[in-house]
């Protein structure tokens, strides 16, 4: 076994398909077979599904796959210690940011990396909080930007901003509309026929987390995990649901939605960026990792961020 053959078994699992990594590898395709058979032959296990959507691995493949991303960033971590900190920052980086949150990060993210770090490769995945976690933990981030983690161990986590959570509701809900600057109480909202995400999402757990401190019971009329769905629900009178103020802040200034900030306790919320703690970052990983921090830093100085 050596790094070539576990750097061509990972490019098969992230593109589903030998000929697709091939082509990223720039690898004629029975060489990658041959490869993998070499690796199942020393491991004696199969490795690797041949379905009809694609490659998928094995649960021993997925477990080699997580082995092999934490040897192959050890060993790029280890290249930049030998280079020393004065190397310019070049090689793969990969950011977890929650769909949330990527109208307002994405774009400035991949467009600052492109202008101050042309050397590095950079790879945003999008996804719901609690998947961006889960994605970090398996060794397939360098870096995610998260909510408050119930679990922190082994996880290095920077608070980077913070924001309510409000009461959403179509146009024109007498209710929110009475409720006005002063807010909704939490027992009120509980109790209105909510569409949330499911567990283990960041969200759905802040709003569990409430409910269980407070006693209140939660009306989950439906859960559903794709955020720009549960708008669309809300705006045709479907039900209600919690965000930000800040994910609604479109449907709310055009007068699509109503809402109002729960109270009476409020839910804060802490936007964090989090790196695995037993792995060094590389020199492309930190620099990135500064970089997003100048992208915070001004959406908090222009009063979008708190």
């Amino acid at each position: 076994m050596d790094l070539r053959q576990l750097r061509y078994f990972l490019a098969i699992c992230d593109e589903g398909a030998f000929t697709r990594a091939a082509e990223r590898l720039r690898v004629a395709q029975p060489a990658l077979s041959a490869h993998v058979k070499a690796l199942e032959e020393e491991l004696g296990v199969e490795l690797l599904l041949r379905t009809a959507r694609g490659v998928v691995p094995t649960e021993q493949g997925a477990r080699l796959a997580a082995h092999a991303r934490r040897i192959l960033a050890e060993v790029e971590t280890l290249r930049d210690d030998i280079r020393g900190a004065e190397a310019a920052p070049s090689g793969p980086v990969a950011v977890g940011i929650p769909t949330s949150l990527g109208m307002v990060l994405t774009v400035p993210l991949a467009l600052a990396v492109r202008r101050a770090l042309p050397d590095v490769t950079l790879r945003i995945a999008e996804g719901l909080s609690g998947h961006t976690l889960e994605w970090l933990r398996a060794g397939q981030l360098d870096l995610a930007i998260v909510f408050d983690v119930d679990n922190p161990q082994r996880l290095t986590l920077t608070p980077l901003a913070h924001e309510d959570l409000w009461v959403i509701g179509p146009s024109g809900d007498p209710l929110l509309s009475a409720a006005g600057p002063r807010g909704l109480a939490f027992a009120e909202a509980a109790a209105l026929p909510l569409i949330l995400t499911g567990p283990p999402h960041g969200l759905r757990g802040e709003v569990e987390r409430t409910a269980r401190a407070t006693g209140a019971g939660l009306n989950v009329i439906l859960e559903l995990d794709a955020l720009e769905h549960i708008k669309a629900l809300v705006e045709g009178g479907a039900g209600y649901t919690i965000l930000s103020r800040r994910v609604a802040a479109r449907e709310l200034d055009e007068g699509r939605l109503a809402g109002a900030v729960i109270t009476a306790p409020t839910i804060e919320r802490t936007i964090q960026l989090a790196h695995p703690a037993d792995r060094p970052l590389s020199i492309a990983a930190a620099a990135v990792r500064g970089l997003l921090f100048d992208i915070v830093d001004d959406l908090t100085r222009d009063g979008r961020w708190r």
